[in-house]
């Protein structure tokens, strides 16, 4: 054997020591609207946090949903309690955020509604539309 295949075949083994003690990161739960649609129905306990702005919100939110804007998670003391926790926003992005920020405060078990209230609302799920709760 040469010393360049000894090398490579050795860099070979290395690399796949290293990749077999790394995890990967599979990232937050999500759940589909239809899956939703299914747990509300179901009546299982859940509680829909909505990360958008009020003004969003207002504008159309998801029945029950409760809101905590994006912008004030750093300061959040306590999460609601009495269900799973599902968090959306408009499309899905603003909610992953949420849930990096929430989990680096130790919240575990929060799920992203995938796709957020568009994804929800293209599968024929209920809204609510001006400041009703």
């Amino acid at each position: 054997m040469t010393s360049h295949s000894f090398f490579i075949t050795s860099l070979f083994a290395f690399t796949l020591v290293c990749l077999s003690s790394v995890s990967l990161a599979s990232g937050p739960e999500r759940v589909q609207a239809d899956e939703l649609m299914g747990m509300l129905e179901g009546n299982e306990k859940v509680i829909l946090i909505d990360v958008r702005t009020p003004a969003e919100h207002y504008g159309a939110h998801i029945p029950g949903s409760v809101l905590m804007p994006l912008d004030t998670l750093e300061g959040v003391k306590s999460l609601p309690e009495g269900g799973r926790i599902i968090l959306y926003c408009r499309s899905g992005k603003r909610s992953l955020t949420a849930i990096d920020i929430l989990s680096r405060k130790g919240y575990k078990g929060l799920v992203d509604l995938d796709g957020g209230i568009i994804s929800w609302t293209k599968a024929g799920g209920e809204i609510i539309t001006g400041t009703e709760k």
